[in-house]
């Protein structure tokens, strides 16, 4: 009998344990490229190198604006975009915001600093 946790690039200990990320959004471009507004509740983009999986839990260290708050959040993986997509995207993960009230206050906080902003944008980091 072999166990899984062999094959497994994760233990359980660490694939019950969220991801730790950090996020800069100082600018409106910045913020406008990596939100992600079609993600019921919000969420962003975030570049990485490292596999996930969808549903998986990640924490990310968020921080908007120019006053530089930070946001905690506890969300979780809703978009890959891995190492071979077509085009120049990079790779990384959607992350949505939780259903609590520091989901809701980052996805404010992003909305409020780019404004009509992602109405015009054509092109950004996911799509």
């Amino acid at each position: 009998m072999t166990s899984n946790l062999m094959n497994n690039p994760r233990s359980n200990k660490e694939a019950s344990r969220p991801w730790m990320l950090s996020l800069t959004l100082g600018d409106k471009n910045t913020a406008a490229n990596l939100y992600m507004p079609f993600i019921k509740g919000g969420g962003v983009f975030v570049e990485s190198d490292k596999e996930y999986n969808l549903g998986d839990p990640v924490f990310v260290l968020l921080t908007v604006g120019e006053e530089a708050k930070k946001f905690p959040i506890n969300g979780k993986v809703v978009w890959i975009c891995g190492a071979n997509a077509r085009g120049d995207k990079a790779q990384g993960i959607g992350v949505q915001f939780p259903k609590d009230d520091s989901g809701e206050g980052v996805r404010v906080a992003i909305e409020q600093m780019i404004g009509k902003m992602q109405n015009s944008m054509k092109k950004t980091a996911t799509l």
